[in-house]
């Protein structure tokens, strides 16, 4: 049967096939009915007129319809005392009160922009369209708009980031570096170490070359910052895999960055293939695509900024935004006991030299001189004696001889070849810059 407003397109057709000027059959598809339903309209037409076009409800109240004061009272209820119940908790409860079925409760709610902490993604997108909606029309009530900010503070809570893996914060930890031009117009390699469980970047550095002092300084910040991973996992670059150095505590190959991990009690697990270390290379994906136009928009172009601003800047917001939250019970990262000296004395290159006959070692094409940490005197030592000079992350010198640490002091003038004391009994003269030392 046809609605109001649709009784007068019904007029004008059923009128039409009694005047023959359309057929049932047409009249049927225009009216998008049965040829039957025509015939029917046709029959009670001829009997009561116009009235055959209006429904025999129209204006007659639904039966079943639930009284206004009914959906108010519950719309009240729930917004009131239950509005962090499910749907259907809330009509466990209460639902005995007001005489109606679940989906007549259910229809209330939804007709009035109710949904429940619990609705499908589907359901919260729509709801935030109409909420939306009426804040633009000023026509939402106070308790919606509560109701609204109380859906998306559960929303957030919903999904906030939470580790799945069955690793824990600080059982593997994964480096690698990266060339790209970050900044300016040079290539420059940054380097990243990334924890496995939580996506957390543990530390970054610029370097203009892949070294082993960048590495150095990205485990001193990630110790200090966070403490001493179980587990480092690297690609087999000649920083971590070598064959030409034996440990002399396992006797197998290592480096000195894997010295070093022996010494902090960290496994060190070297692999060329990069899904070995796959968080790793997709942290320098999300660097790549982020960083880089940062560096630029901040008009940075010396590697000093750029290490500042990736470390207390970017680094902090990545991992507010794509990294999970540390559970303390499942956190194996070693507490870091030791002062900064003593990890930096740890953490640094080491090579083995040999005393001269000036009571100086040669390093790197300078001559040192080792002196008192306390006292500040040098100390003369009989030629052949061996001494480990200790290369600190940040350029400190130390040389250690007889399981002793001594500074080591540049000689501020080099001295020639041919002019050092030797065993011929030649003596340096007067103003020879060896003689400035009290040995």
């Amino acid at each position: 049967m046809a609605k109001v407003s649709d009784k007068q397109l019904y007029s004008e057709t059923i009128k039409k096939v009694i005047s023959k000027e359309l057929t049932q059959k047409e009249a049927a598809l225009k009216l998008g009915i049965t040829d039957r339903q025509v015939r029917r309209i046709i029959i009670k037409y001829k009997d009561i007129g116009e009235d055959a076009f209006v429904h025999k409800n129209l204006n007659n109240q639904n039966a079943k319809k639930i009284p206004d004061d009914i959906s108010t009272e519950i719309i009240n209820d729930y917004l009131t005392n239950f509005s962090d119940y499910g749907f259907t908790h809330f009509y466990e409860e209460q639902g005995y009160k007001y005489g109606i079925s679940f989906s007549t409760m259910v229809t209330i709610f939804t007709n009035n922009d109710i949904i429940s902490p619990y609705a499908q993604h589907k359901t919260i997108k729509l709801y935030n369209e109409n909420i939306k909606k009426a804040i633009r029309d000023n026509s939402i009530t106070e308790s919606q708009e509560k109701l609204f900010e109380q859906r998306k503070k559960e929303e957030f809570e919903k999904h906030i980031r939470k580790s799945t893996l069955n690793y824990s914060f600080g059982e593997e930890v994964q480096m690698d570096a990266a060339f790209w031009v970050w900044f300016g117009t040079e290539e420059t390699a940054l380097h990243l170490s990334v924890d496995k469980a939580t996506k957390k970047v543990l530390s970054g550095y610029f370097d203009y070359e892949e070294t082993t002092n960048a590495y150095l300084v990205v485990l001193m910040n990630m110790i200090i910052n966070f403490g001493i991973p179980k587990k480092i996992k690297t690609d087999k670059r000649n920083s971590f895999s070598v064959n030409n150095a034996k440990s002399s505590k396992s006797k197998l190959n290592v480096t000195q960055f894997g010295r070093i991990c022996e010494d902090l009690n960290i496994e060190l697990s070297c692999s060329s293939n990069p899904l070995f270390k796959p968080n790793a290379e997709r942290e320098n994906g999300t660097f790549k695509r982020r960083l880089k136009a940062e560096l630029r928009y901040k008009g940075i172009t010396t590697i000093e900024k750029a290490n500042k601003y990736l470390n207390d800047i970017f680094i902090p917001k990545i991992n507010e935004r794509f990294s999970y939250k540390i559970n303390p019970k499942k956190n194996v990262m070693k507490e870091n006991n030791y002062t900064d000296n003593e990890l930096s004395f740890i953490i640094s290159i080491r090579s083995e030299r040999t005393i001269d006959n000036a009571s100086s070692i040669k390093y790197f094409n300078k001559y040192y001189l080792p002196v008192d940490v306390e006292t500040g005197e040098v100390i003369s030592f009989k030629v052949g004696t061996k001494c480990t000079v200790v290369n600190t992350y940040d350029n400190k010198l130390f040389g250690v001889i007889d399981n002793k640490s001594y500074l080591l002091m540049l000689v501020e003038q080099q001295i020639n070849e041919k002019n050092r004391a030797s065993k011929n009994g030649f003596k340096p003269s007067k103003d020879n810059p060896w003689r400035k030392f009290k040995i």
